[in-house]
């Protein structure tokens, strides 16, 4: 793709982004930054609600999906969290994974998909954004529980 293909690919998705969290997100949650193609919102989910944030990143061909799992998991159980983030990855994500940063006790669930010299459709990314929210959802008790001290 060239320079301007990519501005506007990422534009569209961008664009198409903003209109499905607005659809989807709960009302007065969808925070929007038109400059770095950044949106962000809260979706119902139990026993937490999901933040997910949606970043387009037109100079690498990428849309991003991420969710910051809010709680922290102490440093007294850094290691055996991170055992399970790592087993959890690769037994049972086939798309997407979870980041965990030990020194900050944070956790995030991201996917990514790239775009260069394709087309990403409103299906797709209304698809992934189910899935980031369906997903954070199904670990999100079973990582708060292995997060408590």
């Amino acid at each position: 793709m060239t320079t301007t293909e990519m501005h506007f690919a990422s534009t569209r998705l961008y664009d198409i982004g903003v209109s499905l969290y607005n659809e989807l997100a709960k009302k007065d949650s969808v925070i929007t930054n038109d400059e770095k193609q950044v949106v962000s919102g809260d979706f119902e989910a139990e026993p937490f609600e999901v933040a997910l944030k949606m970043s387009v990143f037109a100079e690498n061909g990428l849309v991003a999906f991420f969710s910051l799992l809010p709680y922290e998991v102490p440093a007294s159980k850094a290691a055996e969290f991170a055992q399970l983030i790592c087993t959890t990855n690769y037994k049972d994500m086939y798309a997407g994974n979870f980041d965990y940063l030990p020194e900050s006790g944070k956790i995030v669930f991201r996917l990514t998909l790239p775009f260069r010299n394709s087309l990403l459709s409103e299906e797709l990314l209304r698809e992934s954004i189910n899935y980031c929210r369906d997903t954070v959802t199904k670990y999100n008790s079973m990582l708060f529980e292995a997060s408590r001290e």
